[in-house]
């Protein structure tokens, strides 16, 4: 974690633009004053960065790439417990979960 102060330095940002940041959700610090930041924050900061001046994406554009990679993150998430929880079932359990998640599924009428 580091402070408001050290996040400006490491991420080269004013503190207008950070606070502009998390006022439009793309930053999240983890106390309510803002004042203390992650190391993911740093990347996510970093990531803007890249996407507003060497790719030329807009603000919508970021708001959007960056609820899609949230939404990612969640579902990988989602899945590592999913995975951790199968590890932990017995052999046959495994077994005929990993065979059933093999199986081609059948297309029914509503999914189409």
């Amino acid at each position: 974690m580091v402070d408001v102060r050290e996040f400006i330095a490491r991420t080269r940002l004013d503190r207008q633009m950070v606070e502009a940041w998390r006022e439009a959700g793309w930053l999240r610090p983890r106390d309510l004053d803002g004042r203390t930041y992650s190391d993911i924050d740093i990347a996510r900061a970093q990531l803007i960065c890249d996407l507003r001046n060497d790719l030329g994406v807009n603000d919508e554009g970021v708001s959007v790439i960056l609820d899609l990679l949230d939404q990612l993150h969640g579902v990988r998430r989602v899945l590592r417990d999913v995975l951790d929880a199968l590890h932990r079932e017995r052999e046959a359990t495994r077994l005929r979960l990993m065979a059933l998640i093999g199986k081609p599924r059948k297309t029914g009428p509503s999914e189409t």
